[in-house]
């Protein structure tokens, strides 16, 4: 799971969707179906966002001006254009 900023609020959608899916089984069979299209709507929302790609992440390093943490093919900064040091 490739873990990023922004999936705290998909933790909080998913908290918010959960009352509502017990809200909906006391619904009885309306309720359910409701459900069931919402649990659906979310999990296609974290599938478009990337939630559930595994991608491995690249090497980095730090930059010694600014500290910003660029890709290790990078020969300059993307932050602050310094060039980069040879060690990672």
């Amino acid at each position: 799971m490739n873990l990023r900023a922004e999936h705290g609020v998909y933790l909080a959608v998913w908290l918010v969707v959960i009352a509502f899916l017990v809200i909906f089984f006391y619904m009885g069979p309306f309720g359910w179906n409701i459900g069931i299209f919402v649990l659906l709507a979310v999990l296609k929302l974290a599938d478009l966002s990337g939630f559930f790609q595994g991608t491995p992440s690249e090497p980095k390093r730090s930059c010694s001006e600014c500290g910003a943490r660029n890709p290790a093919d990078r020969t300059a900064c993307h932050y602050c254009d310094e060039p980069l040091t040879a060690a990672p």
